[in-house]
């Protein structure tokens, strides 16, 4: 029996479609056969207690912090479907009629009631905001009913259906928080959305709903949906992803390179991404390149240099891709050659090879390596892709961790394990001297040692980290600026101001032009280097 109170018959056929009284139509019960049905989806009735007994027992043996994640995403998902559902249902609804069912559907479901406080969007630019009121949510008053007052807001489960829900109606992440609930003692729980981008993404709880929260197969649908797609979708693929990922701040400046039939030089330092740039590099210029062949400076002779310039001879056509590391080393009479085949080459070409050139040296300490031919250098920084390092980058390490662990899960045939947001803000913080390199050493004895069942958390990248005995300590550079201090007090018009100048320089350069970072790798202040700047060049 429906139980409708008096006056309340008009609430059935309020607002947009699909109504209360068209949602409960496609509610069946039939007791005989054991089945409930929401249309072609099998319902069932229990008790609410069942709910706040299965959280508890899932706080006591997994944490609250596990818990939450997947409640939350429980919720998320359940969203998800009930999203879809009325779509299949009522395939030409009005986009803003779809929306607003969900709000109905989850008074049907009695998990709350929901009172409208304001509820703004737009499909075509992808835009919300919208807050509500609940009333006797369940989960609050379970909880105030079994534990009492709460210390903080429960609605795990119902924030995660409301953003499930949204996120699947706008083609986008929205974002639920509690501000106020029921358990805590307020008269109602209180509820506000938005797009992850409003909340920012640096947002702790955006960031949890990235990364363990919204399913990995709805985050590339959510993806692939005009208008609001990326205009750089990610790939599914973690190598590629890792890829685009490690490449986007240097992406334009590729792109225009293999367009072009100009060398290209890639500085950073060990583990920056250097390899794969060139990689990406010689997929843009050179289609159907699978993988390359790194040839060392030191020891490259005139003849394989030769072999290595030469046309390709292959049937397929496809255009021949050179690397070359550190060639400041190479031989004198390689750098000659090599200068000589770039000033008169006579098909410099799409169809010549493409020449990449790998160095850890910076662009200043490139152009004033004396080991090279001046012509040659000139020529190789003509097009110089400048890869930067963790440090300068500890917004994106959370992302290229997670490419990083999905690469090495495959490669392990484990299955792939979430870092815990504990475990990405310690990783972020962490002096990755070694940049790529030392961050997937971490994640592989991380994964290695960690629960098959359960997140990587920040303990075990702690613990990895600290038995790797990685290196933190700043490397003994006493000889080499000794010589480099000799070297200047021997040249003419060589003095104190030039050396700071030169310091400063090269401090903006490696910050690329963010003056607080520089300022902290020369043990100032930013106010300090600001002023000493603007006495050597003018106003910054």
């Amino acid at each position: 029996m429906m139980k409708i109170n008096s006056g309340q018959e008009a609430l059935l056929d309020r607002g947009g479609r699909p109504t209360l009284r068209e949602l409960l139509a496609h509610l069946v019960f039939s007791p005989v056969n054991g089945v409930l049905r929401l249309g072609d989806t099998r319902m069932v009735l229990q008790r609410t207690s069942f709910l706040s007994h299965l959280r508890e027992e899932i706080v006591r043996n997994y944490g609250r912090e596990d818990a939450f994640v997947l409640l939350m995403r429980l919720g998320f998902q359940a969203g998800v479907e009930d999203s879809r559902f009325v779509q299949a249902s009522w395939p030409n609804l009005d986009p803003g009629d779809a929306f607003t069912a969900g709000t109905r559907l989850h008074t049907v479901s009695g998990v709350t009631r929901v009172e409208t406080i304001h509820n703004d969007f737009d499909f075509k630019k992808g835009k919300f905001s919208g807050e509500f009121l609940w009333h006797e949510s369940a989960e609050a008053s379970e909880h105030r009913k079994h534990y009492g007052d709460a210390t903080e807001p429960v609605c795990w489960s119902l924030v995660g259906y409301a953003s499930g829900y949204a996120t699947h109606s706008l083609g986008k992440l929205i974002v639920y928080k509690e501000i106020e609930c029921k358990a805590m003692g307020h008269k109602h729980c209180r509820v506000v959305g938005k797009p992850a981008e409003v909340w920012s993404e640096d947002d702790p709880t955006v960031q949890l709903f990235r990364r363990q929260i919204m399913p990995r197969y709805l985050s590339e649908e959510i993806r692939a949906r005009p208008p609001q797609a990326s205009p750089r979708p990610i790939p599914k693929d973690a190598a590629a992803r890792l890829e685009a990922i490690v490449v986007e701040p240097v992406r334009v400046q590729l792109e225009r390179i293999a367009t072009s039939s100009l060398p290209a030089l890639i500085s950073g330092p060990v583990g920056s991404g250097k390899s794969i740039a060139a990689s990406y590099l010689a997929k843009l210029a050179a289609p159907g390149t699978k993988s390359l062949d790194f040839v060392p400076g030191h020891g490259l002779t005139r003849e394989k240099l030769l072999a290595l310039l030469a046309p390709s001879t292959s049937r397929s056509g496809m255009r021949k891709v050179v690397v070359v590391q550190n060639p400041e080393v190479l031989d004198a009479g390689v750098q000659a050659l090599l200068e000589n085949h770039l000033r008169t080459a006579p098909d410099m070409s799409r169809h010549a090879p493409l020449l990449i050139m790998l160095t850890e040296s910076s662009p200043a300490a490139f152009s004033a390596d004396s080991r090279l031919r001046p012509a040659l250098r000139c020529i190789l920084m003509t097009a110089q892709i400048v890869m930067q390092p963790l440090s300068l980058r500890r917004s994106d390490i959370p992302e290229i961790a997670r490419s990083i662990a999905e690469n090495i899960a495959s490669r392990m045939h484990v299955p792939f394990r979430e870092l815990s947001p504990g475990a990405t803000r310690l990783l972020s913080d962490l002096p990755l001297r070694e940049n790529l390199v030392c961050l997937e050493s971490i994640l592989t004895k991380a994964m290695l040692e960690a629960s098959p069942l359960q997140q990587i958390e920040a303990a075990s990248i702690e613990k990895a980290w600290t038995e790797l005995r990685v290196d933190t300590t700043t490397p003994d550079i006493t000889e080499p600026l000794k010589v480099a201090a000799l070297l200047a007090l021997d040249a003419e018009g060589f003095g104190i101001e030039r050396l700071n100048e030169m310091l400063y320089a090269l401090a903006m350069e490696r910050a690329a032009g963010n003056v607080a970072r520089a300022a902290q790798l020369l043990g100032l202040t930013r106010p300090q280097l600001a002023y000493r700047l603007h006495a050597t060049k003018g106003p910054i």
